[in-house]
């Protein structure tokens, strides 16, 4: 048995990079380039993943595959793998295998020691129900690098995942760099190489977690679709809370960890979802993003006291990101004003001219292919990997922290109650005889209210349930005055862009008018019911 540990990465495709030859070109280049020494090799792979009809395997998480490997001039070596269950963290993956070589493509799973199956496992039975059910083929160019002491094998890949009776093949164009022997910290010296070459994402999915994927699909109804053709429908989804599940009895180290692992793995996944989502799907897709670039952002600010200052230093990269994708929240209001099934537009006739001025509004935003080379830029890359170090040291123990709270039930309650005491008291100014613009101080309280609610996202899941009707209670009047803040914004952009039509729209600016009229009444309804709720980690 060995223990695989490898970074994955998804390459951006249709940029300047569009072959297979260019991309091997531009690594050995790289390399030659600081000097370090490699030896490059290429291969054909065919690889058959099997399980029971029922997916017994798969249940149990183990992965069976063969494999046959060709190089130029040689013939096919085959042989069959088992991957058991391993660790994920934040692209980087670790998971035990056996590797017994075979004659051909077909599996035999006697060959494999006995303590690889659950100790029920009839191994006569497990043989005769097993059958194909996908494949993966494609390219392979390897560079096995020698750096730092260490070896890693860096492996291109580029071909197709295929089932049968179905037409859709996935693309496989990917890189993963694979530790063959050495420190750990050699494959971030590879990477972050890399990273100032290609446009890379995280990879979360292995080749394996895909074709099930399409195994799956392959064996639905049509129904799925239609379930995603009406949710791309929707030009903006509802809010809801992502709750981080930390365990009670945590250290308070332990919980950050635990918090930015979940928070970066949600970040890469909704990358990986807005790459693969249509363009009418993926403002939402990229608000997402934002939403968990803020998740972790917040980690850094929550357990400030308790960080070294280079991991302090990550909060500022996050920073970044956060404020270059903050136009988002703008760009979906403008999608939604101007969506041909908008309720404004289903209201009142909306002046053509002013949607025309919207869309124009909406052009001056990143190109999608500007937001994907962002998404797939050296420095998002470098930021992910400096969070992935450090949860690594963190999981080594490689770091001391000392703290003042005696407990970390305490210190969730203390920054929840801090929080909520700030929102409260910005909202509560709303009642004072001095302030004649509600519209403004429910813009200006919308930067208190999504630190309430990130906070609330961090700690809710020690003091009850994550989805206990004491929580939703609780945040559904918060949360409606964050959705009612993103319709006044709305509204707000209406109302800007309605000076500068032509002639004055008097019936519009009516409209407009009592529909913020209206809005303030019903955030002025929800926000006396969030004042007096009362908290739940009390």
């Amino acid at each position: 048995m060995v223990t695989e540990i490898e970074l994955k990465y998804s390459l951006l495709e249709n940029h300047e990079l569009v072959t297979s030859e260019q991309i091997k070109t531009k690594v050995s280049e790289l390399l030659s380039e600081h000097k370090l020494t490699f030896a490059h090799q290429e291969k054909q792979l065919s690889n058959h993943y099997f399980d029971t009809p029922d997916l017994a395997l798969r249940k149990s998480r183990v992965a069976l595959r063969t494999r046959g490997t060709k190089c130029f001039g040689e013939n096919e070596n085959f042989e069959q793998t088992v991957k058991t269950s391993g660790t994920i963290i934040a692209g980087l993956h670790q998971r035990p295998e056996y590797n017994v070589d075979i004659d051909d493509e077909k599996p035999i799973v006697a060959l494999f020691p006995h303590t690889v199956w659950q100790p029920q496992t009839n191994i006569k039975q497990l043989q005769q129900q097993i059958v194909e059910l996908f494949s993966t083929n494609f390219t392979r160019h390897t560079w096995l690098v020698n750096v730092d002491n260490a070896q890693v094998e860096i492996a291109f890949d580029c071909g197709e995942i295929a089932c049968q009776n179905y037409a859709d093949k996935p693309r496989i164009y990917e890189i993963e760099l694979e530790l063959v022997s050495g420190d750990t910290q050699a494959l971030f010296v590879l990477t972050k190489l890399l990273f100032s070459q290609l446009l890379l994402r995280p990879g979360q999915l292995t080749k394996a977690a895909r074709g099930y994927a399409l195994y799956h699909e392959s064996t639905t109804s049509g129904s799925d679709v239609d379930v995603k053709v009406a949710n791309e429908s929707a030009i903006v989804e509802q809010i809801s809370l992502s709750m981080i599940e930390i365990p009670k009895d945590s250290r308070l180290d332990n919980a950050f960890t635990h918090g930015i692992e979940y928070s970066l793995t949600q970040l890469q996944l909704c990358v990986d979802r807005y790459v693969d989502a249509s363009s009418v799907e993926r403002l939402n897709k990229l608000n997402k993003v934002s939403e968990f670039l803020v998740l972790l952002r917040q980690g850094f600010w929550l357990f400030n006291e308790i960080l070294t200052d280079d991991e302090i230093a990550l909060r500022a990269e996050l920073s970044y990101f956060i404020r270059t994708i903050t136009w988002v929240d703008n760009a979906r209001y403008i999608q939604s004003l101007t969506s041909k099934k908008s309720s404004y537009q289903k209201e009142t006739s909306v002046n053509q001219e002013l949607i025309t001025k919207l869309q124009l509004t909406q052009i001056r935003y990143p190109s999608e292919s500007k937001v994907l080379a962002l998404l797939h830029s050296e420095r998002f890359n470098n930021l992910q990997v400096n969070l992935l170090s450090l949860l690594l040291k963190r999981h080594s123990g490689n770091t001391s922290t000392v703290c003042n709270y005696p407990s970390l039930v305490d210190f969730a309650a203390n920054h929840l109650n801090n929080s909520t005491k700030a929102i409260c008291y910005e909202l509560s100014q709303l009642k004072q005889p001095q302030c004649s613009l509600p519209i403004e101080r429910y813009l200006t309280a919308h930067g208190l209210l999504i630190r309430a609610l990130v906070t609330s996202s961090w700690f809710s899941c020690l003091f009850t349930e994550p989805q206990s009707d004491q929580i939703k209670r609780f945040n559904m009047p918060w949360l409606d005055i964050k959705q009612g803040i993103s319709e006044l914004q709305s509204l707000t952009i209406l109302q800007q862009q309605l000076v500068h039509l032509p002639k004055p729209e008097t019936k519009l600016a009516l409209w407009l008018t009592n529909k913020s009229e209206n809005l303030i009444t019903a955030l002025e309804q929800s926000k006396s019911k969030a004042l007096t709720m009362k908290p739940y980690w009390s």
